[in-house]
């Protein structure tokens, strides 16, 4: 099939996100979006249907097309999406049951079991990582002890992006990136680690084959393109995470360079060469789209999601303000908080943790807080408040990371919430870093298409294509002023979170004890 767009498809958390990249002007010709729902049935449980994500990528295609895109025009598409998801999926390739997500806390007592049975140091050496309930095998080993006929009945383990890419060519598929969330995976020698999966107790024959970000895996059969308006015999790539191919979509392609991704939740990502062990894991190691370089990430769960829960909660006026006007409602909320708080929302401080905590702590038990109300608190200086804890979740793990060796002189944006300079302000002042916004809206479906375009043979080089697309449009310097002040809070605002972990703990078995599901 001749043609000279590709399209790129990122399934994040709460939506995907599709563009149609025009590789003869590395322009963006076309966009697609849909959301797909999360289901929250207990404390601690967070699951997605796999179809719901099929459902979600079928419309965001469609939308592209129906922007007078010609299917027959598309060379290649390749798809990344969210990590941390244990998607079972049966011969046939249909899920077994709803994929558990990385905000999914319900296996502590499986890593339990893997630090006795395998050893967490056997895990951090192979696979880079910690053991937490956010990974792949202690959700596999709960199912495996709770639902065993589903167990037994699965015959892959797929990723998100893995499933719909499935679906389009019917070939079970991993690319490196989302291999690098399963524990037996070797980072360093990009495999799987057959002894160390039958030790953990998920029998190897349930992993899939593993492929290169840019390999071609198959090619759009005839069902995909009845279903989503593809031609049938696209190539189909194997795509990334949702993490790096955004990297790659705004511009982070050498050692050392690091960004700031924001959405639902957030990861800052620091580039690192691959044969370079860092012996830290409070932050995550996982394969860029990159051979070579390894993602040393801290993923944190509850970025966007602060504030959408303030806005789904309190935020009734603004939603009829935004309704009428036309405006974005969380622009609204910049606006207020702007106009009516200072720097430090007058000594409030918010710990962002709506359901539990990835990076640095890892505690599947944690809490949000608020601290520090007065009888002079605010509305809006929750609103800021919510903003300088997300900053605050960031600034722990950049400190963890430069005490780790790396050096991070400046970070590249993207997603959603850094569409907000008041957010990007304050990111910028409490982190004491510089931030750089480029002229990309969506980083990771832009890496995808770039990825596709290698796949489809468009292009020479992912990195050359990626530097030709990306541009810095504004670069925010820290105040220095307020970097200070923010440091004499951000050690009241650790202790708050250290002094009330076992609070946290005996408040989670309650919310069990008296059934609170909501």
């Amino acid at each position: 099939m001749k043609g000279y767009l590709t399209l790129g498809i990122d399934i994040g958390t709460s939506s995907v996100k599709a563009r149609v990249l025009d590789t003869r002007t590395n322009q963006i010709v076309a966009k697609g979006f849909q959301t797909h729902p999360l289901l929250l049935s207990k404390p601690g449980y967070a699951e997605q249907e796999g179809d719901s994500y099929w459902s979600a990528v079928k419309s965001a295609i469609r939308q592209c097309l129906d922007c007078g895109i010609d299917a027959e025009n598309i060379a290649g598409v390749a798809l990344s999406g969210l990590v941390g998801v244990m998607l079972p999926i049966d011969k046939d390739g249909r899920p077994v049951r709803p994929g558990m997500i990385w905000m999914d806390a319900r296996a502590e007592e499986e890593c339990n079991e893997i630090r006795e049975r395998v050893g967490e140091e056997v895990i951090n050496y192979n696979n880079g990582n910690r053991i937490a309930c956010w990974f792949i095998e202690p959700k596999a080993l709960w199912m495996k002890k709770h639902e065993p006929g589903l167990f037994n009945k699965t015959y892959k383990l797929l990723s998100p992006a893995g499933y719909c890419t499935y679906r389009l060519c019917k070939e079970f598929t991993i690319n490196k990136g989302d291999a690098g969330l399963f524990y037996p995976f070797d980072y360093q020698k990009g495999e799987w680690n057959t002894e160390l999966a039958e030790k953990i107790g998920v029998p190897i024959d349930k992993y899939p084959k593993i492929y290169d970000c840019d390999e071609v895996v198959g090619t759009v059969d005839d069902e995909a393109a009845a279903e989503t308006g593809l031609k049938k015999g696209t190539i189909v790539v194997a795509g990334g995470t949702d993490i790096s191919s955004a990297a790659l979509g705004c511009g982070v392609t050498k050692a050392y360079q690091a960004y700031y991704s924001m959405g639902t939740g957030s990861n800052l990502g620091i580039m690192i060469p691959t044969p370079e062990r860092k012996e830290e894991f409070r932050i995550l190691k996982w394969p860029h789209v990159i051979p070579g370089l390894t993602m040393f990430d801290a993923p944190m769960a509850f970025t966007g999601a602060s504030l959408n829960w303030f806005n789904g909660t309190f935020g009734g006026h603004e939603q009829v303000v935004a309704k009428s006007t036309g405006q974005n409602v969380f622009s609204l909320y910049d606006a207020e908080a702007a106009a009516q708080t200072k720097p430090g929302a007058g000594g409030l401080l918010y710990l962002p943790y709506l359901g539990n905590t990835l990076s640095p702590h890892w505690n599947p038990n944690s809490k949000g807080v608020f601290f520090g109300v007065t009888l002079s608190t605010s509305r809006e200086d929750m609103i800021r408040a919510l903003m300088e804890g997300v900053a605050f979740d960031l600034y722990s793990n950049i400190k963890i990371a430069q005490a780790s060796g790396a050096k991070i002189d400046g970070l590249t944006l993207n997603g959603g919430p850094t569409k907000s300079r008041f957010w990007n302000r304050i990111t910028a002042d409490v982190t004491g870093i510089p931030l750089s916004t480029t002229n990309v809206d969506e980083a990771a479906p832009l890496g995808d298409a770039i990825l596709a375009a290698k796949g489809a043979g468009l292009c020479d080089s992912i990195i050359a294509m990626s530097k030709d697309i990306v541009k810095v449009t504004e670069t925010i310097e820290p105040d220095m002023k307020n970097h200070e002040m923010y440091q004499d809070f951000f050690g009241i605002w650790q202790r708050v979170y250290e002094n009330l972990k076992k609070e946290m703990d005996d408040h989670h078995q309650l919310l069990f004890k008296y059934n609170f599901t909501k």
